[in-house]
């Protein structure tokens, strides 16, 4: 069986760790699997049985830049030697320098990058050359790509799979156990509100006109408070809820008014949620308008620039009335999750460990 050595960047949220436990959970039984991430949620890959370690981002350790660069590079390479992978998988939009010195000082493993699309326009162009690095790029796919207007929409290469969850319907716990497992009411109607992205900007105006607009409707909110955000939302009479991963228990909402990253949009639209989408727009790359706009335009879901300024009531009502027949729609047009292609690619790669280095020895980078 293949070894495995699964790291993920920092990132506002959970994402890249997210999906790499997705593939992690897809590969074969008996496969020697290991996190390494600047994520300070990482603790959670523990629920899994994988063992994990940090590495404290360039913010976390207010390191300046060079020299933070330089102690990434240590860690991985100690890292690379200690656990000896047949294969590196790399999530994240922009590979840090240091990377590449790392595997170049160790070529029997090889190197995957796991790179989402839906970038900003014009955005991050320059790390597309950082494929030479890798020996295979996999790029989780989107239901929103047609969309895509980044600079991954027509780079070749890459291994393109199906929009990539965590979890699948057949994976989710009853309504009841959900809600059990949550501590929810048991019977009355709830909606998930979550309108953060980690730590990128302060929501509570947007979350709070989503409470009072479904409160009004006779509606429970749920609001998440997930472990990596530095502060919870403290509204009056709403439930928090904190799991990993919540998706799981998606069968204890009734609807959902979130934000569009990658993980919110498409666990909401591949387990059969009703959603109102509110796209963050204070992220640094990630095309959350553009991913709600095209959900909205294919009658997925309902999308809005804000809920404030007395927008919310109307929303919701529309997302009460016309949420369960739209997601009836997203459902129906699913293709699947790519979580099990992906991790199909990682084991192939794994499978050319030692034959001849890896990409970044073949390019001689530590010899620079």
């Amino acid at each position: 069986m293949p070894s495995v050595l699964l790291l993920s960047s920092n990132g506002a949220g959970m994402g890249h760790l997210t999906r790499l436990l997705a593939y992690a959970r897809r590969l074969p039984g008996g496969t020697r699997t290991h996190v390494l991430s600047l994520s300070q949620a990482v603790p959670v890959v523990g629920q899994e049985g994988i063992p994990w370690e940090y590495l404290p981002s360039q913010g976390a350790t207010g390191l300046r830049p060079a020299s933070w660069r330089r102690l990434f590079a240590e860690r991985v390479t100690e890292a690379l030697q200690r656990l000896d992978p047949d294969v590196l998988v790399f999530d994240g939009t922009h590979p840090y320098s240091g990377l590449d010195l790392a595997l170049a000082a160790h070529p029997r493993t090889r190197a995957v990058w796991s790179r989402r699309g839906m970038w900003r326009p014009g955005r991050n162009v320059d790390q597309l050359e950082k494929a030479s690095w890798f020996d295979a790029v996999v790029e989780p796919g989107d239901l929103a790509a047609a969309a895509d207007r980044g600079a991954t929409a027509t780079t070749a290469g890459a291994v393109r799979v199906s929009p990539v969850t965590l979890v699948d319907r057949e994976g989710r716990s009853s309504r009841a156990d959900a809600r059990a497992a949550l501590g929810l009411p048991a019977d009355d109607p709830l909606a998930l509100v979550a309108l953060g992205a980690g730590n990128i900007n302060d929501t509570d105006d947007e979350v709070g006109a989503a409470a009072s607009a479904l409160q009004a409707r006779g509606v429970g909110v749920c609001v998440t408070a997930p472990s990596i955000a530095e502060r919870a939302y403290a509204g009056a009479d709403v439930h928090l809820v904190r799991h990993f991963p919540l998706s799981e228990h998606f069968a204890a909402f009734d609807h959902v008014v979130a934000a569009a990253g990658y993980n919110s949009f498409h666990e909401a639209l591949r387990l059969g949620v009703p959603a109102l989408f509110v796209p963050n727009r204070h992220t640094n790359l990630d095309d959350q308008a553009g991913r709600a706009g095209h959900a909205a335009a294919r009658g997925w879901a309902l999308s809005a620039d804000t809920l404030t300024g007395g927008r919310a009531p109307a929303l919701v009502e529309q997302l009460l009335h016309e949420g369960p027949g739209m997601a009836a729609r997203a459902l129906a047009e699913d293709p699947g999750n790519g979580a099990g292609a992906a991790a199909a690619e990682i084991v192939r790669v794994a499978g050319l460990a030692g034959a001849g280095g890896n990409a970044a020895s073949r390019l001689g980078v530590g010899r620079r």
